[in-house]
């Protein structure tokens, strides 16, 4: 049977849609380009909590953070101007090291674009934040109409989790953020991300093959491999063939640190006997790394 449509204003479906995709709670500030949107959330309609932090930038890095933990997206969201230019920091390092969450930022109403209101960037291009932002974003939306707004947060959710993670910003004139559109509720349930890429078998069995041929094999790990939750397999890969494990910052915790194939850190801040084996090994395995210098 088919379910009725019902009418939702644009924050009301952006908070059920982040329900829908197991958003725990919205981290921001508030301010008047986004007021709007936190009525919605707080509306039982929505009902999803909003933590409100003292700086925007603190709600970008409390989002990233959320995603390392957990491995699950979450929502900052913030006013216009300088409330979303905050976020560029948080979105920078999340984009650096390949964490999800999605930034959700108000705009000038549609009609007084690029005339300047208070806090509006409209010096070369409207809108002009996600110019800024899509230097350290996967994906940028401008929800310009509330038809568009389930498509819109289906296309972030799978940008933000499809291929190598990273954040997505979605910015929501004032005025459509309190538009209304009847909505089929079956639209707003979770769609599943496109899927994980995976790697060529014929690469895998060359790499088994060197690294079965070499003397002094060593994996090293970073970040991609927590992200991808291979802990289990990685583990078992350095104990069956015993192979010394380095890994990166962002890499540690890969694999327990009082395994006996563990062999510390490496690159410029690392230990000296993880680079030191890392130096010294004939064959190198990255797993989640990208050869940095730390």
């Amino acid at each position: 049977m088919k379910e009725e449509a019902v009418a939702l204003t644009v924050g009301q479906i952006v908070g059920k849609s982040l329900k829908e995709y197991g958003v725990p709670y919205i981290v921001g500030l508030p301010g008047h380009g986004n007021w709007s949107l936190l009525d919605a959330f707080s509306d039982p309609v929505s009902g999803i909590p909003f933590i409100q932090v003292m700086h925007e930038q603190s709600a970008a890095h409390v989002a990233d953070a959320h995603y390392r933990v957990t491995g699950q997206p979450t929502c900052a969201c913030t006013s216009i101007g300088p409330g979303a230019t905050n976020t560029v920091i948080g979105m920078a390092t999340a984009s650096c090291d390949s964490t999800a969450f999605l930034l959700i930022t108000g705009s000038a109403a549609t009609h007084m674009r690029g005339h300047g209101v208070m806090q509006e960037l409209d010096r070369y291009r409207v809108p002009d934040f996600p110019a800024v932002a899509a230097a350290v974003t996967k994906r940028n939306f401008d929800v310009i109409n509330a038809d568009m707004t389930p498509f819109v947060m289906h296309r972030a959710f799978n940008a933000m989790l499809t291929g190598r993670p990273g954040p997505v910003h979605v910015e929501i004139p004032l005025d459509v953020q309190v538009q209304q559109t009847d909505i089929d509720v079956q639209e707003l349930k979770k769609r599943v991300p496109v899927g994980k890429p995976r790697a060529d078998s014929k690469a895998i069995e060359s790499a088994i093959e060197l690294l079965l041929k070499a003397e002094r094999p060593c994996i090293v790990v970073g970040g991609g491999a927590i992200s991808a939750n291979a802990s289990k397999e990685l583990t078992e890969l350095a104990e069956t063939l015993t192979i010394p494990v380095v890994f990166t910052w962002n890499g540690k915790g890969a694999i327990a640190e009082d395994n006996r194939h563990c062999a510390g850190t490496v690159g410029w801040p690392g230990s000296l006997p993880g680079n030191e084996t890392a130096a010294q090994a004939d064959v190198l395995m990255s797993v989640g790394c990208r050869f940095t210098d730390w």
